[in-house]
């Protein structure tokens, strides 16, 4: 099996480190025009420039997925530009933690609008494109903590188990041409992953924690993103994969 996204247009949000950059890379190298977003401009600067080292079939669009007008204004301009839109990756993260006696409504709402809200707003907007088509495919870039409980990450949870439901829903309402699927990480060695677990001795419990004894590298999640979103996947919609390293398998991980 040999992924192909040749010709193919990938709209990636979150993509200016960790999963969704490394995603970029991959899809650049099987062939992708690949659009990719940022909040941060410096940053998105930065991924633009490292990417064109692939390929120069990259563009970028800086875009808060927060701001409805401005993801749906994105969206559109990628539209224009190429015709369609063949894949969409959702990945953009947003993290706040804290006790529920003390987490703020802001706070909790913040995790929702980029883990939940913006995916809508992304899939109300290509579906129809997609749909008229005939062909697409979304992968929505969930998270183990929607299967398991965490404490202080209540509503980050929340949010990615509305995200893996909302999968389903989507890959349901989009058959039979557009597929739908999620992706569930486990620990991922990603800037944010590296400021959670700062030292040694954390970094060294988390890993005793998953069977394989490691922390996955961004590209071994971008792998099974881009198959998702390859013509190899062609009879899979409705799924959520994991990729965690045996964690959420394993009755004593957290031992």
């Amino acid at each position: 099996m040999s992924i192909d996204l040749k010709e193919s247009v990938v709209y990636i949000t979150g993509a200016t480190a960790g999963i969704g950059y490394a995603t970029a890379q991959l899809c650049l190298e099987k062939g992708a025009q690949v659009i990719i977003t940022g909040r941060n401009k410096e940053r998105l600067a930065q991924a633009r420039s490292g990417l064109l080292k692939i390929s120069s079939s990259v563009i970028a669009h800086n875009v808060d997925v927060s701001v409805e007008s401005e993801v749906t204004q994105s969206l559109k301009d990628a539209f224009n530009t190429f015709g369609r839109i063949d894949g969409l990756v959702n990945n953009a993260p947003s993290i706040h933690t804290g006790k529920i006696v003390d987490l703020e409504m802001s706070a909790w709402r913040t995790n929702f609008k980029a883990n939940l809200d913006a995916v809508f707003i992304t899939t109300k907007t290509v579906l129809p494109w997609m749909i008229k088509a005939k062909t697409g495919a979304i992968v929505n870039v969930a998270s183990v903590v929607g299967l398991k409980g965490v404490a202080y990450m209540s509503a980050y949870g929340a949010a990615k188990a509305g995200l893996i439901n909302f999968t389903r829903a989507a890959a349901i309402e989009a058959a039979p041409h557009v597929r739908v699927n999620s992706i569930i990480p486990g620990a991922v060695m990603t800037p944010a992953t590296e400021r959670a677990i700062p030292d040694k001795k954390l970094m060294e419990a988390t890993v005793n924690t998953i069977p394989l004894k490691r922390i996955a590298e961004p590209a071994e999640l971008a792998k099974p993103i881009a198959f998702l979103l390859s013509s190899d996947a062609s009879f899979i919609t409705g799924a959520s994969l994991v990729v965690d390293g045996g964690k959420t398998a394993d009755l004593n991980a957290g031992n």
